[in-house]
């Protein structure tokens, strides 16, 4: 704590686990996979794939001032390179798109290249 820091908390508040044997099945076989599609046209997400949801705040150590808030969900997808994730790879990916992000974000701060 100190001047010119910044306090980060994160919090994963939801990760669910795909379905990794029925998730290739409808992503590589075609009579399933236009199931998975009419699925994914009525509810926005592919069948049997992994999601996770986090949210996370960041503050200045010194007054405590909310500096960015956000809240996350990302949910797999239905493309064949998704096709063998296994049962927690898609929280996986989440978090690993989560923390670039967040390195990028900072980076772009304090090197004064953030966009306005």
């Amino acid at each position: 704590m100190g001047p010119g820091v910044l306090t980060i908390q994160v919090a994963l508040e939801d990760a669910t686990t795909a379905t990794p044997v029925l998730r290739s099945v409808s992503v590589a076989e075609p009579h399933v996979r236009l199931l998975a599609t009419l699925k994914y046209l009525a509810t926005g997400t592919f069948p049997f794939v992994g999601s996770a949801q986090a949210e996370t705040k960041i503050t200045d150590s010194v007054t405590g001032k909310v500096l960015a808030a956000a809240v996350s969900k990302r949910v797999g997808g239905g493309s064949l390179k998704n096709a063998a994730v296994w049962e927690l790879g898609d929280a996986e990916h989440a978090m690993t798109y989560w923390a670039q992000m967040l390195a990028d974000r900072l980076s772009s701060w304090t090197s004064g290249t953030a966009a306005s």
